[in-house]
């Protein structure tokens, strides 16, 4: 459970990466106006879903290990 929930967090990151360059690339696009308004604020758009997924895994992974904790009967 706890193997899964950092697996988790890793995968959000890698997420905001990608999402990230995405709104890089969009944004340069936009100033040499090969790219539209809704182009650059489908990015954004992305970015901010990609933080959420972050900061819920973080979530996640502190539950998991509280529960285990909790199990365990001792702080891991």
């Amino acid at each position: 459970m706890l193997k899964l929930a950092e697996e988790e967090i890793a995968l959000a990151s890698e997420a905001g990466q990608v999402a990230r360059e995405d709104l890089r690339v969009q944004q340069e696009r936009y100033r040499v106006g090969t790219a539209t308004i809704l182009d650059l604020t489908t990015s954004q758009l992305g970015v901010a879903q990609a933080e959420r997924t972050l900061v819920t895994a973080r979530y996640d992974f502190e539950v998991a290990r509280a529960e285990l904790e909790a199990l365990a009967g001792r702080s891991l």
